[in-house]
């Protein structure tokens, strides 16, 4: 009989990110009590944050299910932590990346590289977890 691994990488994965979350939609939050825009995207830092919010909501979800099938389907802990470890950090240098006045900058093409290749790996590792499980 098949055993399942608990996905509790996937689990403090998802933890660390949601915190992460809120911090940026608190920042939104004080951005828009500062300048009185309750609707819309208001002024250029208002912009950017709404934007450095959004991508980093878009990618997080489907990277946190994706993880827990990995980590379920018995991928090797230490590459779990590895892609966990690599996609949070990628998704702080993005941040910090469109934190800044000019938005193409070191911080978020790191951001972006380390964001896409994790996407792919996990990608990749999970199809062929899966063939191997068909049969």
């Amino acid at each position: 009989m098949q055993t399942v691994t608990l996905p509790v990488i996937s689990a403090i994965s998802a933890g660390v990110l949601i915190i992460g979350q809120m911090g940026l939609m608190l920042a939104i939050a004080a951005r828009r009590r500062a300048t009185r825009q309750a609707l819309g995207e208001g002024d250029a830092a208002l912009q950017r944050l709404v934007r450095r919010h959004g991508n980093y909501a878009e990618n997080a979800a489907i990277f946190v299910a994706s993880l827990a099938l990995l980590e379920m389907m018995g991928a090797a802990r230490p590459f779990v932590i590895g892609l966990a470890a690599l996609f949070i950090l990628g998704r702080l240098l993005h941040a910090i990346g469109l934190s800044r006045q000019n938005t193409v900058n070191v911080w978020r093409i790191a951001g972006i590289f380390a964001t896409v290749g994790v996407g792919v790996t996990l990608g990749v590792r999970l199809v062929i977890l899966g063939i191997g499980h068909l049969g």
